[in-house]
């Protein structure tokens, strides 16, 4: 298995087909996916692998399924996406977790080494994340992630906090 990053206890490797199983079941539990637009099919999940694929051909990066090292076992996904926010492109650190994997830190981990992986290998200036106002897990992580909050603005018809790390504030 080709592996893209490696953290004390995490993997993260690309997608592909052969995830569908793994992938459809993340993307329709309401409980990982409460703060999506909605609970994904097994056809949505699909289509959600080949939109990451494009964004491996065109950009280099997208979402990338997260393993445990110790065991392979999949517990998410995390990685580095290119949005526009705003009328700006930016690059968003974005993670999800399976619930039973919650509150173990891999949310954090995966996301400080994902803008680890924007700053020294993409060369960024700066990365977000953007996060419901509702979902505190998730703000807890960017904090974690040196991020602060920059502004709230619309993603998706839905309010965000856009929070905000340069490289020059680590």
């Amino acid at each position: 298995m080709n592996y893209l990053l490696e953290t004390e206890r995490l993997r993260f490797r690309q997608m592909g087909p052969a995830d569908i199983d793994f992938l459809a079941e993340l993307l329709s539990n309401p409980q990982v996916v409460r703060f999506y637009p909605k609970v994904y099919t097994r056809e949505e999940s699909f289509e959600w692998i080949e939109r990451q694929m494009g964004r491996y051909q065109e950009f280099g990066h997208g979402l990338w399924l997260l393993e445990r090292q110790v065991d392979g076992t999949l517990l998410g996904q995390a990685g580095v996406v290119s949005q526009i926010i705003e009328n700006e492109v930016w690059l968003e650190v974005g993670y999800m977790i399976h619930s039973q994997y919650w509150k173990q830190g891999y949310a954090s981990e995966a996301a400080i080494a994902c803008r680890d992986y924007a700053f020294h290998i993409l060369n960024a200036e700066q990365v977000c994340s953007l996060i419901q106002p509702a979902n505190i897990a998730s703000q807890r992580v960017a904090l974690r992630n040196q991020m602060k909050p920059h502004r709230l603005v619309q993603h998706y018809e839905k309010e965000h906090l856009q929070y905000v790390v340069r490289r020059s504030d680590l």
